[in-house]
């Protein structure tokens, strides 16, 4: 099992796309990665996180710190960096040289490759279809140089023809009041559930601080 923590949640899906015979839990912050770790605990075998994020966790211990407290060993690291990061993966061999680095290009058409050797290196039980893991790698690049924006923002309903406005004005005025109270209460629902998360995860660093 695999955790992913990556900000970009289009490169995050990417990455993932590359695994795709593996359960990955993907998250794109520090508390979110300290949750999936009381979760699943000792399920997780090794860490993929984006350089940046891996300074921080390095730099507050937080995550070192749980992993004592819950009892677990801290799974292998394969840290994710860009170019321009080069300096900090240098600051980070000499303090961790446990770690594993390997450098995100999405120009580069041999990443899959080298992502699936480095995992493979801390993670030799890895289970992935190299040339499936090449296709998604070919067929999302293309798909990003071809597509329209404009053409796919009309294609998915965010933008509409005044043809098409004018035709359903009178049909969508009616009931729009209901439907302004249902997404008001789908709002504060959600806004609720995440203000739960965040007092929970900030209880929990702030426990794991005190140790």
């Amino acid at each position: 099992m695999i955790l992913l923590i990556e900000p970009d949640e289009t490169i995050r899906k990417k990455l993932c796309d590359l695994l795709s015979r593996e359960r990955i839990v993907g998250v794109g912050s520090i508390p979110e990665t300290l949750e999936m770790i009381c979760k699943f605990k000792n399920n997780f075998d090794i860490i993929i996180v984006n350089i940046r994020l891996l300074n921080e966790i390095f730099a507050k211990g937080t995550l070192f710190r749980l992993c004592d407290k819950l009892y677990i060993k801290v799974p292998p690291i394969l840290g994710i960096y860009n170019k321009s990061d080069a300096e900090v993966v240098k600051q980070l061999k000499k303090i961790h040289e446990k770690c594993e680095f390997i450098e995100y290009d999405k120009e580069n058409s041999r990443f899959p490759e080298q992502y699936i050797q480095a995992i493979k290196e801390l993670f030799p039980q890895l289970i992935v279809d190299i040339n499936k893991a090449k296709e998604s790698w070919v067929i999302k690049k293309k798909h990003e140089e071809q597509v329209d924006p404009h053409a796919w923002l009309e294609q998915e309903g965010f933008l509409k023809t005044a043809k098409g406005i004018s035709e359903k004005t009178i049909e969508k005025h009616e009931g729009k009041q209901e439907k302004e109270k249902d997404y008001k209460s789908m709002y504060f629902d959600i806004k609720k559930k995440y203000d739960e998360l965040v007092k929970y995860v900030k209880e929990l660093v702030d426990s794991t601080n005190k140790e």
